[in-house]
C-alpha cells in the first residue's frame, strides 16, 4: 500500500503542474497492478481527523506518523526543480529561385524541460528509500521561407515531458519488459554453441544451458573457443536473471580472453543488472 504526499513546484507551492505530476504518478502506480494506492480524499480526511492538515504539507518528517495512520508502507513526494519552455527563431540560410529572386530560410527551435526531485520514504523507519532527479527534455522544430515559422505547441511538449517522467517513475518502482537483441557467438569448431543458440531461439533455455555446460565438461584445448562457450553460457544466464552465475561465467570468458571488448561489456552489463535486481527487490 502506497500513498502520495505533496508534490510542489520550485517555490514549494502546489500549482497545476505539480498536480499533473502527482496524478500521472498515481496512474502509473495503479497501472502496475502491484500497489494499492491511498485515495487523495481519504488521505485528506485522515489528516483532518488527526489535526495534521494545519501546514497543508505531508513531508518526510511526518511520513512515519501519517503512513501508519493510512496503513501504507511507503509515501512518495515530489518537488519540481525545472519547468521551462524555450523558443527561438534563427535565419538558417538564403537561396535564389529560378527567376533570380532571393529568399530567406527561417527555423524555429523549441524545447521544454521538466525535472522533478522524487523521494520515496519507508513509513516504518522514516528512511528515504529513493531520492532521484527525474528529467525530460522534449524538442520540436518548424521551418518557413521569407517569414517566421508557425509557433510550436508548448502544451504538447509539456505533455510529452510529463508522460516521459511518469514512465521513468514506473520503471523505478515496478518490473518492466525490455526487448533486447542477444549477441551469442556461434563457432563451427564447437558445435555445442550452434545447438545451444538454436534451442534459445526456440525458447528452450534450460536445454540450451545444459548443452553448453556439457560442452565445458569436455576438454576444449583452444582458450579462444572455450571463452566463447563461457560467454554464451553467461549471456544466457544474464537474460534469465541468474546474475551470480552469469557474472562467474562471463568472468571466466574474460580471463581466457582478457582483451575481448565484447566480454568486458557483457560482464559490466551483468553486474549492472544484478545491482538493478537487488535494488528492485528492496523496493518491493
Amino acid at each position: 500500500k502506497i500513498a502520495l504526499g505533496d508534490f510542489v513546484n520550485a517555490r514549494g507551492q502546489t500549482d497545476q503542474h505539480a498536480l499533473d505530476l502527482r496524478d500521472a504518478f498515481t496512474n502509473q502506480l495503479i497501472n502496475t497492478k502491484r500497489f494499492e494506492v491511498v485515495d487523495r480524499q481519504a488521505l485528506g480526511r485522515i489528516l483532518e481527523e488527526q489535526k495534521l492538515a494545519i501546514s497543508g504539507l505531508i513531508d518526510e518528517s511526518s511520513a512515519p506518523k501519517i503512513g501508519k495512520l493510512l496503513g501504507a508502507s511507503a509515501l512518495v513526494f515530489g518537488r519540481i526543480t525545472q519547468d521551462q519552455f524555450k523558443e527561438e527563431v534563427k535565419q538558417t540560410g538564403t537561396y535564389k529561385d529560378k527567376k533570380g529572386k532571393q529568399h530567406k530560410r527561417f527555423k524555429r527551435y523549441a524545447s521544454y524541460t521538466l525535472g522533478v526531485n522524487l523521494k520515496i520514504v519507508d513509513v516504518q523507519s522514516g528512511k528515504i528509500l529513493i531520492s532521484k532527479e527525474l528529467k525530460s527534455i522534449q524538442k520540436a522544430e518548424a521551418t518557413a521561407v521569407d517569414k517566421r515559422p508557425a509557433r510550436i505547441d508548448k502544451q504538447n511538449l509539456y505533455q510529452k515531458c510529463l508522460a516521459d517522467i511518469s514512465t521513468q517513475f514506473r520503471h523505478m518502482i515496478a518490473p518492466y519488459k525490455v526487448t533486447v537483441k542477444a549477441q551469442f557467438l556461434v563457432d563451427d569448431k564447437v558445435p555445442a554453441t550452434k545447438r545451444a543458440v538454436a534451442l534459445f531461439k526456440a525458447d528452450e533455455w534450460e536445454k540450451g544451458l545444459q548443452v553448453l555446460k556439457k560442452a565445458l565438461n569436455r576438454p576444449i584445448p583452444d582458450k579462444k573457443l572455450k571463452a566463447k562457450v563461457y560467454y554464451d553460457l553467461g549471456l544466457a544466464q544474464m537474460y534469465l536473471g541468474r546474475h551470480e552465475e552469469a557474472i562467474q561465467n562471463l568472468t571466466r570468458a574474460l580471463e581466457l580472453k582478457p582483451d575481448e571488448s565484447r566480454y568486458q561489456k557483457a560482464l559490466k552489463t551483468a553486474k549492472e543488472e544484478k545491482k538493478k535486481a537487488e535494488k528492485l527487490k528492496e523496493q518491493l
